[in-house]
């Protein structure tokens, strides 16, 4: 029984690996800015692995369908097929995030894991912020990155959330944006 299912394994082996070869390939586009793994090396773009399916797939489907504006994202997206999004959505969630460097200061650390508390953060994104289902990854992500978003947020220039982050972000002030970033960067 082990013999024939170590020759099963063989056989299909080669399109498992052609199929994962495949999707790579569909997430080249993506690499210039995501880097090739999903591991961001510019502190512009977010890094998008071991974020969640759900949150990445609909991301992609926003961009496509115009609900989230971006010069670069929109065109990008725009040509891909719905099978393109379902499987770069699982691509990309499966890789490994890696810690980006980031020198958190200490003091807006702590100031972050407050506001994170009294804005009960957690609820949503999960104690570890690391998501789940249609609610994004926020620790580890890139600082430039969490700021900027919470800014579009607040200022209502994103506004593809179904209403559930712009309510939390308007009162936030540049200082308290800031030190959320610390925290969710350093964690």
């Amino acid at each position: 029984m082990k013999l024939k299912l170590f020759f099963f394994a063989l056989a299909i082996l080669p399109s498992l690996m052609g199929m994962n070869a495949a999707i790579a390939a569909k997430s080249d586009s993506c690499a210039h800015c995501h880097g090739t793994d999903g591991n961001s090396t510019s502190s512009a773009y977010p890094s998008l692995a071991g974020q969640t399916r759900d949150y990445l797939y609909r991301q992609m489907k926003d961009f496509k369908e115009g609900r989230r504006k971006n010069s670069m994202m929109s065109p990008s997206i725009g040509v891909l097929s719905e099978a393109d999004i379902q499987e770069l959505a699982e691509y990309f969630s499966a890789q490994t995030l890696v810690r980006s460097k980031f020198n958190a200061d200490p003091t807006k650390v702590e100031q972050g894991r407050k506001i994170t508390q009294d804005a009960q953060c957690a609820a949503c994104h999960q104690a570890s912020f690391k998501g789940l289902n249609e609610f994004p990854r926020l620790s580890r992500q890139k600082y430039p990155y969490i700021v900027k978003q919470l800014k579009d947020y607040r200022d209502g220039l994103r506004t593809n959330d179904n209403g559930v982050m712009a309510p939390t972000a308007k009162n936030l002030s540049d200082e308290q944006i800031e030190a959320l970033a610390h925290y969710l960067a350093s964690i």
